[in-house]
């Protein structure tokens, strides 16, 4: 971020609404299977408007989507991003990253933000890190950066230092700024567009294909930069706060090595060995009915952005005929966001399956529901037909309990169901939302 006052800039880009959040945690739901991110220190982020300072890992795209998405998934926090002045230099380029919500680094800007009380998000070694050579990884290359320092001063903003690991082991450097012929080549676009030339990289064998390498996010305790009064202006004070805030970040980088370290399901086959078996009854016996499972656990943990990736995009959501008004809610968004009308106006925080088992080509399953912490009592539970295809599901009707579920079925199936569903199939506890 450039300590220069800029001119008067445009409107600000609007911040990404939760629908569009949702959208992004879906798109990504499948490659977090590969990469698993691992998070602490989330309990750590006050409940108001911060400024995360963080390190620049080399690309970013790699691991910076996934930790905006478990900051939305988790802690429902949307970040507005500050980007370096080069990017507007590149047609479309500059476009995607502002309708991501990307916002031009400037003082200005900044004092915008943090007037409209946004969270932000910024990487005081901007390019130089993204753009790291061979042997810089994970260093932090901030030189005299001092804007957000003074800027959380101005405004007592609390800056959450964090930290990522993994996105840097995904590519090996084969050229960079410092490789005869591309240091030249990295000086004339430097001229030109105000960025070296990024290092030139390698995947799996000679592929661009990242590695599967696992992510790790850290998140420190806040710097209370309050106490320097209106003293933004004062380098002293700047320099003591960007030293804190940078220590933290080291601090955060080597927390996470050693958590990487220890981690037994760091390698890529155990980490879907343990997620393939973490319900291994189910998933071997009943394969339908353990995506089910998935796909509520995933709802409590996330909600409709978690449940997403298990549902089709063309799914029916059916409400209980019994209900005035009943309704068939088709398609993906629609249907979610039904489930998430109906949770909020009963006050549930989260579904339990408490018995899933296929009848026939359908999937019955046994909801508890949960209340949020506080409330005297939970809700009735309910129950579910739901169709299972292509490991999504693509159509769920729901009743008021398990009985009329069963009258639902056709009659044969339904005397099957009665003589050998007695008992419940034990699946793993549910998570809060």
């Amino acid at each position: 971020m450039t300590d220069v006052p800029q001119k008067k800039s445009s409107a600000l880009p609007r911040a990404p609404d939760p629908r569009q959040m949702d959208r992004l945690a879906s798109i990504l739901a499948p490659f977090r299977r590969v990469t698993q991110p691992k998070v602490l220190g989330l309990e750590r982020i006050p409940h108001r408007p911060v400024l995360f300072v963080g390190n620049h890992t080399r690309y970013s795209f790699l691991d910076l989507p996934f930790m905006i998405s478990e900051l939305w998934t988790r802690r429902r926090i949307i970040v507005l991003g500050l980007g370096d002045h080069a990017h507007y230099a590149i047609p479309v380029w500059r476009d995607l990253l502002t309708m991501g919500g990307m916002v031009r680094g400037t003082r200005e800007n900044v004092r915008a933000l943090m007037r409209d009380g946004q969270n932000i998000l910024v990487f005081p070694g901007g390019a130089d890190e993204v753009f790291k050579a061979r042997g810089q990884e994970y260093q932090l290359i901030w030189k005299e950066r001092l804007g957000f320092a003074r800027l959380a001063i101005e405004f007592g903003y609390p800056i959450v230092p964090f930290a990522a690991v993994g996105a840097e082991e995904m590519l090996h450097v084969v050229a960079d700024s410092r490789t005869p012929v591309a240091a030249q080549v990295s000086a004339l676009m430097r001229r030109l567009v105000g960025l070296p030339l990024p290092p030139l990289v390698r995947g799996i064998g000679p592929t661009l294909l990242p590695r599967p390498e696992r992510l790790y996010f850290w998140f420190g305790e806040p710097v209370d930069a309050s106490g320097y009064g209106d003293a933004g202006d004062d380098d002293a004070a700047a320099r003591t706060v960007r030293d804190e805030v940078k220590a933290a970040v080291e601090e955060g980088i080597q927390t996470l090595f050693s958590e990487r370290e220890h981690d037994p399901h760091r390698g890529l086959l155990p980490r879907l060995w343990h997620e393939e078996h973490e319900l291994p009854q189910l998933a071997t016996s009943d394969p339908d009915a353990w995506l089910v499972t998935r796909a509520f656990e995933a709802w409590n943990e996330h909600g409709a952005a978690g449940a997403a990736a298990w549902v089709s995009r063309w799914a029916q959501l059916t409400d209980p005929p019994e209900q005035p008004g009943a309704s068939t809610w088709r398609g993906r968004e629609r249907a979610l966001a039904r489930l998430e009308q109906v949770a909020s106006e009963l006050g549930v925080s989260s579904a339990e399956v408490t018995d899933a088992h296929t009848i026939g080509d359908q999937v019955l399953g046994v909801f508890k529901l949960r209340r949020r912490s506080g409330s005297p009592t939970d809700p009735p539970g309910f129950a579910a037909l739901l169709d299972v295809d292509q490991d999504q599901i693509v159509r769920m009707r729901v009743f008021l309990d398990r009985e009329a579920a069963l009258r639902a079925i056709e009659p044969e199936a339904a005397r099957q169901a009665s003589r050998t569903s007695t008992a419940s199939i034990p699946t793993t506890s549910s998570r809060r939302v």
